[in-house]
């Protein structure tokens, strides 16, 4: 290498601009490379986990070139956006590579002991702190996904640049999939409709608090939910059917490990009882299928979380809201019943999984949204007439973030949709539920405020005032909280994107700074 840690790391401190930055992040991380394999051959203790980490670093090598090769392409705030994250990364490169020299003596050989005196602890905060670069990269590519950037073709790299094969970048492997998807709903092909479930209806049964199926122990199969869409009128059935294939094929080129969602299998229409049923497959290694709305109404103290717990929680929740987006997907309907809590299934052994993908399952499970209302935003409720956009869903997101921090249900579910409002968590909610019914003028809004109430009154003294701050931010995405959080420091190019897509961007970016970034820097 032609450059020297230490230029690079002086060079990184300056306004650099991002295709050199880039370029130093990328000879970093060889180096960073070529320390922990000559560590790790001399001192022979290495544990299978951190054995995972040059495997990491060769896919944070193949997403650099990536952005290098494809910087012009990004608005001038995506552009800072990873400015911003590099530089974090270039840091954190540079704290791991000053213990690797702690770890060699003057005959430059690996001192004894030294890996469990300092090295283990420097890779552990390192493998961290690149799990959340990897997840706040892919946050940023699926926001161009969202915003019109299809990344369909790789750009090629430049061949005296690249001394090894490198993967694809999983920004390509996103816009290639999500191409696929595309190019099969265009098509008048539809593989995924299938002539009927893989079990019979007797073999189903509720899962509490959901409008979702699952198999019983009696059934051939036990790995999947089917959840179902019911309809009353049959003149637009050409339509619905275009809905339901739609999201099937989305769904289907999912990755639930990052995205949060289950890969759809199929679907199969009943015009028989008026259904849409759409099978979700689970994760390897996952079952035990139950919702959050069922947890949250659980009086069972053991089953409420820690308060790390539930920030994690929060964090996958929010996440999974951004993901569905970058297939033009919008909820409309994220609520704790839409949201399914897996569990590792301990007799299945060790969940399969890439090394650079860990998915660590809570004591609560692993979420996954489903379901593609008082968790409709006021513009919303009632006859709407505005678009729904990224914005509403993370309204609803908040109040999911609000009732996970207070661990309290806002409902009373009394079966099939239906419900009240717990009049000791939400005091008055029910005459306003009641409003909002019967359509009512401002009687949403008069919710929100509600919420926004509980959430500043109780919050802080329960998840901290960041986390409220969180949830207020979400209440208010609609209102436009979220796009103020952007940095002001650029103008958002005009070529390319259309004044809707720079909006979306403009709700994304907020919300990825504003949201997520924030759930990074909670400290329980």
């Amino acid at each position: 290498m032609s450059t020297s840690m230490d230029i690079g790391l002086g060079v990184a401190g300056l306004a650099t601009a991002l295709p050199g930055l880039v370029q130093i992040a990328i000879q970093l991380t060889e180096k960073v490379s070529e320390l922990y394999k000559n560590f790790r051959d001399a001192a022979k203790q290495i544990d299978l986990q951190q054995s995972t980490l040059l495997i990491q670093l060769i896919q944070i090598e193949a997403d650099l070139y990536f952005v290098k090769t494809r910087s012009k392409d990004f608005t001038t705030p995506i552009q800072e956006s990873l400015v911003d994250i590099i530089r974090h990364l270039v840091k954190s490169y540079r704290d791991v590579s000053e213990v690797f020299s702690f770890a060699r003596g003057p005959d430059l050989k690996v001192r004894p002991g030294t890996w469990t005196l300092k090295v283990k602890s420097a890779v552990k905060v390192l493998m961290l702190e690149i799990e959340i670069w990897q997840r706040r990269f892919m946050e940023l590519i699926q926001l161009l996904h969202c915003t019109g950037f299809g990344f369909r073709e790789a750009a090629p790299f430049l061949a005296e640049t690249i001394h090894r094969t490198l993967p694809a970048s999983r920004a390509q492997i996103l816009g290639v999939n999500l191409s696929k998807a595309m190019d099969k709903i265009r098509s008048k092909s539809n593989a995924l409709l299938l002539n009927s479930l893989p079990v019979s209806d007797k073999q189903l049964f509720d899962i509490p608090h959901s409008r979702l199926k699952v198999p019983d122990a009696s059934a051939p199969r036990n790995d999947f939910v089917v959840e179902y869409r019911r309809y009353t009128r049959t003149d637009d059935i050409e339509y619905l059917n275009s809905i339901a294939r739609y999201s099937a094929e989305i769904l289907a080129a999912a990755d639930p490990c990052t995205m949060h969602v289950l890969c759809c299998e199929g679907y199969v229409h009943r015009p028989d009882i008026r259904q849409f049923q759409t099978i979700l497959n689970f994760p390897p290694g996952l079952g035990s299928p139950r919702t959050l709305r069922d947890l949250l109404s659980d009086s069972d103290p053991a089953t409420e979380p820690s308060l790390t717990v539930r920030v994690q929680l929060c964090k996958q929740i929010a996440t999974a809201a951004l993901y569905i987006h970058t297939a033009s997907l919008v909820h409309k309907s994220i609520q704790p019943k839409a949201i399914l809590l897996l569990r590792k299934l301990d007799s299945d052994g060790p969940l399969p999984r890439e090394p650079s993908k860990p998915v660590k399952a809570a004591p609560l499970g692993i979420p996954f949204l489903t379901g593609f209302d008082i968790y409709s935003h006021p513009t919303r409720q009632g006859q709407p007439t505005n678009k729904y956009t990224m914005a509403h869903d993370i309204y609803s997101v908040g109040v999911i973030l609000l009732e996970i921090g207070l661990w309290r249900s806002f409902v009373v579910w009394n079966g099939f949709n239906n419900f009240m409002i717990d009049e000791n968590v939400l005091k008055g909610g029910n005459a306003m539920l009641r409003r909002m019914k019967e359509r009512q003028p401002r009687a949403g809004e008069e919710f929100k405020k509600l919420l926004e109430g509980v959430a500043a009154q109780e919050l802080p003294n329960v998840m901290g005032e960041r986390f409220c701050e969180v949830v207020l931010k979400c209440l208010g995405a609609v209102e436009g909280g979220l796009v103020e959080a952007i940095p002001r420091r650029g103008q958002m190019h005009t070529t390319g994107t259309t004044n809707e897509g720079q909006t979306e961007e403009k709700v994304g970016l907020g919300y990825i700074q504003g949201v997520l970034e924030s759930f990074d820097s909670i400290k329980i």
